[in-house]
């Protein structure tokens, strides 16, 4: 049965293209919490993310966990560490070089 509801299926873990770093920014996104009264800011490629607190231990590990699940990106724990998380093209690269090694799975 197909639903007209456009949210991302839990059952589908290659759903969101994850095709550049601006893509990547979008996910960092709207795994931020942002503040009461605070309207989500789009990221840049350099945007500071620990610099500016926008990231907590919890934040990255719902990044990590989305880019499994929702993009087939399953980063090993050595690759994840607080230089990889400094701006979203950090990570980006991160990203690339274990994509390029065969470890996005699909």
């Amino acid at each position: 049965m197909t639903t007209a509801n456009p949210t991302v299926s839990p059952a589908s873990p290659a759903s969101r293209d994850m095709n550049s770093v601006e893509d990547l920014c979008a996910l960092i996104s709207s795994k931020i919490t942002w503040g009461r009264g605070e309207t989500p800011a789009l990221l840049a490629p350099d945007t500071p993310l620990l610099e500016q607190g926008l990231l907590d231990s919890l934040a990255i590990m719902e990044i990590v966990a989305a880019l499994d699940k929702e993009a087939g990106i399953a980063l090993p724990d050595t690759e994840i560490v607080a230089a990889n998380f400094r701006t979203p093209q950090a990570l980006w690269s991160a990203v690339e070089d274990h994509r390029a090694t065969g470890g996005a799975h699909a």
